[in-house]
């Protein structure tokens, strides 16, 4: 079965735009496609891959979807992606 990893990355500075830093926007994106048996097996796979780049634990981890999961997530950019 197929996880999508979902990474985010934050804009911000010190403007109005942002709140003066309070609201940063915040862009999801898939950084890593895995075949694996378990949700978690497929997140002993991203740490294997890169140990520094991916953790699932705590306010800034990442998340890991299936492609039926993936079908209703609008906010996640697939850049281009097929599901």
């Amino acid at each position: 079965m197929k996880y999508y990893i979902i990474s985010k990355r934050t804009e911000n500075d010190n403007t109005a735009e942002f709140g003066f830093g309070d609201f940063p926007k915040t862009y999801y994106f898939v950084s890593l496609v895995v075949d694996a048996e378990t949700k978690r097996k497929a997140q002993n796979k991203a740490k294997k891959i890169s140990p520094d780049r991916y953790m699932f634990g705590g306010i800034n981890g990442n998340d890991v979807y299936t492609a039926e999961e993936m079908a209703s997530m609008t906010h996640i950019d697939l850049n281009g992606m097929k599901l």
